[in-house]
C-alpha cells in the first residue's frame, strides 16, 4: 500500500470523518427505531392485557347485576386475571325513551300518540316554546314511524329534500340518542338541553324510569310522564321513603300523586328496580387507562316486571343481565 500524499492528507481525514459521522448517524437512527419498536410492543401488550381485562370484566359485572342487590353507588374494583379493572354503573332506564313515540317493531312502527305527548312536555318543561315542542315531538315521530305521512306539525322525507344537505327519516328506532339532532326543528341548544334527559334504548316501550333512583335532575322526566308541575316532580323524588317505594301502588297513591286521573299505560311506567343499567369500565394503567361504555339490560327475577304494580317480588328469582351496548371511549 502507498502512503498518503502529505498534500492529501487532509482530504483523507475529511473523508474518515465524514464517514464517521455517516455511521453515527445510521447507529443513532437504528437505535431510536429499536428503541421506538420496544415501547410500541410494550404498549400493544398493555393494550392488549388492558382489552382483555375489560371482556373480562363485563362477565364479572353482568353475573353482579343478575342478583338482586341494589346497584353501587361508587365504582367497584373487579379483579381480573389480566390485571383489576375499575367499574362505575347508574341506572340507563332514567331517560326519556325517544324510541317510545312508536309502536312496533322496528321498522315497521306506528306513532304512538302518548309517546309524542310526553316528549313535547317534556321539551316545554326544558324551556321550549310549546308550539315548537309540539311540531318536534310530532317531528321526532315521522322519523321514527314506517310511514310517509306526516303527523300534525311533523315532518316526513319531502321536508328533509329541502334541507341543505338533503337526507330521509330513517323510518325505524333511533339507534342513538344523537340522532335526535336530525330531526326537524331540533337545534344545538335545544339538544344541549334535552341530552341528558334523553337515551334511545333498544325498545319502542313507553319510559319506564326507576322511582327509586330518580335524581333531582331527573324531575323534568318524571313530570312529563306523570302531567305534573316540575315542582311538584321535584317534591315527589325529595319525598321519597329512605328504603324507596314498595310498589308502584305506593308512589302513586302518595299525597302529591293522588287523586289523579292517569291512563293505564301511564301507571304502569313507574318501576321500582333499573331494566337497563350503563356502566363506565375503566382498565390498563391509570395514567392511561382503555375506556369502555355501555349499556346492559336487566330483566326477569321480578314476578312479572313491573307493570300492574311490579309484582312485589324484585329479588325473588335469579334476574338475567344482558350486554346490549358497548363503546370503547367515554360516551359522547
Amino acid at each position: 500500500m502507498r502512503p498518503v500524499p502529505r498534500h492529501e492528507q487532509g482530504a483523507a481525514l475529511i473523508n474518515v470523518l465524514v464517514l464517521v459521522g455517516v455511521l453515527a448517524a445510521l447507529s443513532t437512527t437504528l437505535f431510536d427505531r429499536l428503541r421506538l419498536a420496544r415501547h410500541l410492543d410494550a404498549s400493544r401488550s398493555l393494550a392488549s392485557a388492558a382489552h382483555g381485562a375489560a371482556l373480562a370484566a363485563e362477565t364479572l359485572l353482568l353475573a353482579r347485576l343478575a342478583s338482586p342487590e341494589p346497584l353501587p353507588a361508587k365504582p367497584l374494583s373487579l379483579a381480573t386475571p389480566a390485571g383489576p379493572v375499575t367499574v362505575a354503573v347508574a341506572p340507563g332506564g332514567n331517560c326519556f325513551n325517544l324510541n317510545s313515540l312508536s309502536i312496533g317493531p322496528a321498522g315497521r312502527g306506528i306513532t304512538r300518540p302518548l309517546g309524542v305527548e310526553q316528549l313535547a312536555r317534556l321539551l316545554a318543561l326544558i324551556d321550549v316554546p310549546q308550539d315548537e315542542a309540539r311540531r318536534i315531538a310530532a317531528a321526532t315521530a315521522d322519523w321514527i314511524d314506517a310511514d310517509s305521512q306526516p303527523g300534525a306539525g311533523g315532518a316526513e322525507d319531502p321536508a328533509y329534500a329541502r334541507a341543505a344537505i338533503p337526507h330521509r327519516t330513517s323510518g325505524t328506532w333511533m339507534a342513538d340518542v344523537a340522532e335526535f339532532q336530525a330531526v326537524a326543528g331540533v337545534t344545538p341548544a335545544i339538544f344541549a338541553r334535552a341530552r341528558p334527559l334523553l337515551c334511545a334504548l333498544p325498545e319502542a316501550e313507553l319510559s319506564r324510569p326507576n322511582i327509586n333512583s330518580l335524581a333531582a335532575a331527573d324531575a323534568p322526566l318524571l313530570a312529563a310522564i306523570a302531567g305534573v308541575e316540575l315542582a311538584t316532580a321535584r317534591a315527589v323524588i325529595a319525598a321519597r321513603p329512605a328504603a324507596g317505594w314498595a310498589s308502584a301502588a305506593d308512589f302513586w297513591g302518595q299525597p302529591l300523586l293522588s287523586g289523579r286521573s292517569l291512563a293505564a299505560d301511564v301507571l304502569r311506567q313507574a318501576g321500582t328496580r333499573d331494566h337497563y343499567v350503563g356502566f363506565r369500565l375503566a382498565a390498563g394503567p391509570a395514567a392511561l387507562p382503555l375506556v369502555e361504555t355501555g349499556l346492559i339490560a336487566v330483566g326477569g327475577g321480578d314476578g312479572g316486571g313491573d307493570s300492574g304494580g311490579d309484582g312485589g317480588g324484585d329479588g325473588a328469582a335469579k334476574r338475567q343481565a344482558r350486554l346490549i351496548a358497548r363503546r370503547w371511549g367515554e360516551a359522547a
